[in-house]
């Protein structure tokens, strides 16, 4: 600590600078209103006497209460400590203070413009009497009203008050109404979903650990949003691709998907609605899903007002999605980027809430924002350095091939995979984490690590076609193809998207007997997913 000295021995020395409060009463709260003597507190009568005085030092002259006690004690021989006067002060409802509720704005309005529009207000009063019991004067009174109307408009100007404040001054000349402009949607919105997005993190239990690719019981817990998150990867997939008609064919079953996530409410299903937005709209080509993730988000809300008997029109949900709907009808990439913004700050908000270490559960979320919306919107740099850290710590308490170490070493994977695609960089670090990540899932009992098995077959399929290896190419995709299929069945969107790229690649390679094979079964994966579109619509 640097001395000795106790923490006690330090009290009694800071102590001996302060009287004691025996002292202190004696020195300070004494008073008289007829030469006092020491020890004699101010009476009631004492203090009826000097109440117009008082107020008119700290309440008229808005004198600070120090000075009003040094003018009493020397002009008045009237003693009261700080205390007597704010417990006074208070009985008698003076205070610089002024609080409002919401329910007299308007009344108190009226007031001030009826005052106001005789052009003096002492033809009535110059005080006024608050529901709270405290007394203020017109002009405090105005000034406090301006500010508060002004905060108002500020979180909802389609909201304003019905009638304006005036800049009264008592005495003077009737001021001109102050006007009301409306701040243009993408502001208002978006500090209404951010602030609702912060309450909603912190109003439930949001748990990311139920939702991580390393939890035995994802299978459980993700039922519900799984299959948006693969509709959603493969139908952007497809648009980059130009394959508009595929896109389309996996985009027709999202209602479906989304009622279940609206009606369920999983844990990440605020998560799950900013990916569907962002993933969809951050792409070349983007323009022609326009349309799609308007109705997408206009149903969503739909739903969401549907559920009137469990959620209140103001619970967080509700509203983020009636603003989100609200705003794609007007300015589509405007809703990108502020669902961009609105994912960070849930991500954040989660994090806060978690707190460190738990906060690095959160880590394949920010993977989910950066896969989305790009590279550059991830804290990629602290990312990176927090999670090698934890990946070192749980080898040394567990072991490399033990499920909280792999886990991290697939996910610093896919956080090198994303900066590789973003910056144009060599593949050779990527290519060893993924060898490495896939050596231990291999040796795992079945049904377990599939996420990531998955992840890393089709991307290493991805570096060996890239680096002009297609035997190895083609015998990662098909492992990927086995494990998708083996995750999430045989039509599931992500098993038909890695089909049409290992048909494109073997065309690509003179292999047109295996291309044709491939395309007979996207053909009939494709019949049934319109057969499925078809169902759920009738």
């Amino acid at each position: 600590m640097g001395d000795d000295t106790s923490p006690t021995a330090e009290f009694r020395v800071a102590a001996a600078h302060y009287p004691s409060p025996a002292s202190s009463h004696s020195a300070h709260e004494t008073t008289a209103t007829r030469a006092p003597g020491p020890g004699r507190c101010p009476s009631r009568y004492d203090w009826s006497k000097h109440m117009s005085t008082i107020k008119r030092l700290y309440i008229d002259e808005d004198k600070p209460l120090k000075e009003v006690m040094d003018i009493m004690q020397k002009e008045h021989n009237f003693i009261a400590t700080a205390r007597m006067y704010k417990i006074r002060l208070k009985k008698w409802g003076y205070s610089k203070n002024v609080s409002v509720r919401s329910d007299e704005i308007e009344p108190l309005l009226k007031l001030l413009n009826d005052a106001g529009s005789q052009g003096n207000a002492e033809t009535t009063s110059n005080e006024v009497k608050l529901a709270t019991g405290r007394v203020v004067g017109l002009d405090r009174l105005a000034a406090h009203l301006k500010r508060k109307t002004q905060r108002l408009s500020a979180t909802d100007t389609r909201r304003p008050s019905q009638m304006s404040v005036v800049q009264y001054h008592q005495g003077g000349n009737l001021s001109p109404r102050l006007l009301a402009i409306n701040s243009p949607d993408i502001f208002r919105i978006s500090e209404l979903v951010f602030s609702d997005v912060h309450a909603y993190v912190c109003g439930r239990v949001m748990d990311p650990t139920a939702v991580n690719v390393s939890n035995q019981s994802i299978a459980v817990i993700t039922a519900l949003t799984a299959p948006v998150f693969s509709m959603i990867h493969s139908a952007r997939r497809f648009l980059e691709e130009d394959r508009l008609e595929e896109a389309l064919a996996l985009l027709r079953l999202a209602p479906t998907k989304i009622k279940d996530v609206i009606i369920n409410e999983p844990p990440d299903s605020l998560h799950c609605i900013f990916m569907v937005i962002v993933h969809l709209l951050t792409v070349s080509g983007a323009e022609r899903l326009v349309k799609s993730v308007r109705a997408l988000i206009s149903y969503a809300s739909a739903m969401a007002d549907e559920r009137s008997s469990k959620w209140a029109p103001q619970y967080p949900l509700r509203r983020i999605l009636r603003c989100l709907s609200n705003l794609s009808a007007s300015e589509d990439f405007a809703l990108r980027d502020m669902a961009v913004h609105a994912w960070r700050c849930l991500l954040r908000s989660q994090d806060l809430a978690l707190g460190a270490p738990a906060c690095a559960e959160t880590f394949a979320r920010w993977l989910d924002l950066g896969e989305s919306g790009g590279f550059d919107v991830l804290p990629s740099e602290l990312l990176e350095k927090m999670h090698w850290e934890v990946y070192r710590r749980n080898v040394e308490e567990f072991g490399a091939s033990h499920r909280a170490a792999w886990t991290q070493l697939f996910y610093l994977s896919e956080l090198e995979r994303q900066k590789v695609n973003a910056r144009g960089l060599p593949t050779d670090k990527l290519q060893r984490l993924l060898e490495e990540t896939l050596y231990y899932l291999q040796n795992l009992p079945p049904r377990q690590g599939l996420a990531a098995r998955y992840n890393c077959e089709a991307n290493l399929a991805r570096i060996y076609k890239k680096n002009g290896q297609p035997g190895l190419a083609e015998s990662c995709m098909r492992a990927a193809i086995t494990t998708s299929i083996e995750r999430n069945g045989q039509e599931d969107p992500l098993t038909l998207g890695d089909i049409l790229e290992l048909e494109t690649w073997l065309a690509e390679w003179s292999e047109d007997a295996k291309a044709q094979e491939l395309k007979q079964w996207q053909s009939a994966i494709l019949v049934n997913l319109e057969k499925q579109s078809i169902e759920q619509s009738g």
